[in-house]
């Protein structure tokens, strides 16, 4: 193999490299598992502040129904004592009638609380299963890619290990000032060597004279685009 051959394989290899090394730094970065950590602390949080939610309405359940109890306990008293006939006084009737329309209606006002707060928690069990199960799923996405990115950095690992090796095969054959000036030109243009196609640099797309492909064709030396200064490369 000459030395344009040789220098267009490491090039080749460097490009593998290159790729390789950038998913290996995106896989390890993990910015979708960072993603769905995120909203798996999220949904957590949400979860946090729904079974708060329900614990105090649960509280105020409890409370309002404790209390309805006692009303019901004072509207009985109070009714026993206006319609037993024990009491003869008319403006002491007109009190406990006064006293069993107001317990009354905070017997309805009571009634009606517990209902909304009834209403309330059956929403917000719902809404806590919904996403319970969302968490559930996120948990195992999350395992999931957490284990399949573990495998896929493993392989790159060995990808690059094997590419690396193969550069430096190539390497070992191509004279160090060769060398010296592939990289040079690697760190400047980008690419260090260009396939002339159509009679042209691909690099730049300029023109070449025939002269230029005459010497490529025929003689196997390094010759470099005068516009952009790269190796020129033809594929015989």
């Amino acid at each position: 193999m000459d030395v344009l051959d040789l220098l267009w394989q490491l090039q080749k290899h460097d490009d593998n490299l290159s790729s390789l090394e950038k998913k290996l730094v995106a896989l390890e970065q993990g910015e979708k598992i960072k993603q769905i950590a995120n909203r798996m602390k999220k949904t957590e949080f949400r979860l946090t502040d729904l079974k708060f939610r329900m614990e105090q309405t649960e509280k105020d359940l409890s409370r309002n129904n404790f209390t309805l109890k006692d009303l019901d306990y004072k509207l009985n008293k109070t009714e026993k004592e206006l319609y037993e006939g024990n009491i003869s006084d008319i403006r002491q009737l007109g009190y406990l009638d006064k006293e069993k329309d107001l317990l009354r209606q905070q017997i309805d006002n009571k009634e009606m609380e517990i209902l909304s707060q009834m209403e309330e928690m059956e929403n917000l069990k719902k809404e806590f299963v919904e996403i319970e199960i969302d968490f559930k799923e996120l948990k195992v996405e999350y395992g999931t890619l957490k284990k399949e990115c573990k495998e896929l950095i493993e392989n790159l690992k060995k990808e690059i290990i094997k590419e690396t090796l193969e550069k430096e095969k190539i390497v070992s054959q191509i004279n160090e000032e060769v060398s010296r000036k592939y990289n040079q030109l690697k760190k400047i243009k980008g690419n260090a060597i260009v396939e002339i196609i159509d009679n042209k640099c691909s690099g730049c797309n300029v023109l070449l004279p025939t002269i230029i492909i005459d010497r490529l064709k025929f003689q196997n030396e390094i010759v470099y685009c005068e516009n952009c200064g790269r190796i020129l490369y033809y594929q015989k």
